[in-house]
């Protein structure tokens, strides 16, 4: 049933498909507010793919570093002049060197970033680098695992009275989401880092939910803000053509 209400919401269910699921719906309050609840998030995800801006930085960068190396020097006239130490043609090929090899490395080091990363950007989100110092005393929740022939998930939740950190390592041989779902009063997501990516693969975050569409190995880290100390719930469902293969949930704030 949740197959057919994420097939009628793509507008995938025949005429007759749909006024069978209306039918169901309508008398039964459990099915309706499960298609409430996937409207919503589709609504969500809608709004966040439309809000995503695609930016060339590799191109950028390149563009603004001056060309200025392959200008001659006007020629001068031979005057004999006592040079300083600074002024002495081993000097200034010395610093010239030093400079050319720091450009080099800053060149490469940009060519060599993954700008191209994955559209995780949201109004929901915030980007931030974490020094895992300052996180405070961090537990261990719980460590998740799936194995089947189409796929295999390790989960691992670790938990301080500030944070939250998931890492999540999937790999399937066919396409699969795995979603993440918590009470937005409890966690917000703060940062997203794709660790070990490839380009059949994406990840999103909207609010209180978290979906990674995987192929192929994959791993994230995930960090989420601890809001309270209280027992909070977050759940992890895998799924196949849009029917859940793998469900569970971990609690953090045991103590």
């Amino acid at each position: 049933m949740i197959g057919k209400i994420c097939r009628d919401l793509d507008n995938e269910l025949s005429t007759r498909e749909k006024a069978d699921l209306a039918d169901y719906i309508s008398s039964n309050p459990e099915a309706y507010e499960v298609y409430r609840q996937q409207a919503l998030i589709k609504k969500q995800l809608d709004e966040c793919k439309a809000s995503l801006i695609e930016v060339d930085f590799k191109n950028d960068i390149l563009n603004k570093i001056a060309m200025e190396g392959n200008k001659q020097s006007p020629k001068k006239d031979n005057v004999r002049l006592v040079q300083g130490f600074l002024t002495r043609p081993i000097v200034k090929f010395g610093f010239t060197f030093v400079i050319g090899v720091f450009m080099g490395f800053m060149i490469f080091s940009f060519l060599k970033t993954d700008f191209t990363g994955t559209p995780v950007q949201t109004d929901q989100m915030k980007g931030t680098f974490y020094d895992t110092k300052s996180a405070g005393s961090i537990k261990t929740a719980d460590v998740l695992q799936y194995d089947s022939p189409v796929a295999t998930a390790l989960i691992k939740v670790r938990y301080s009275t500030k944070m939250v950190e998931i890492t999540a390592e999937l790999n399937s041989s066919e396409p699969v989401k795995c979603n993440i779902q918590f009470a937005y009063s409890n966690f917000e997501v703060l940062n997203i880092q794709n660790v070990s990516m490839n380009n059949q693969t994406t990840a999103m975050a909207a609010g209180n939910f978290i979906q990674i569409s995987n192929m192929g190995e994959n791993k994230f880290l995930i960090f989420l803000t601890n809001k309270n100390t209280l027992q909070n719930n977050i759940d992890f469902k895998i799924l196949l053509n849009d029917s859940p293969i793998y469900q569970n949930s971990v609690q953090v704030n045991k103590d």
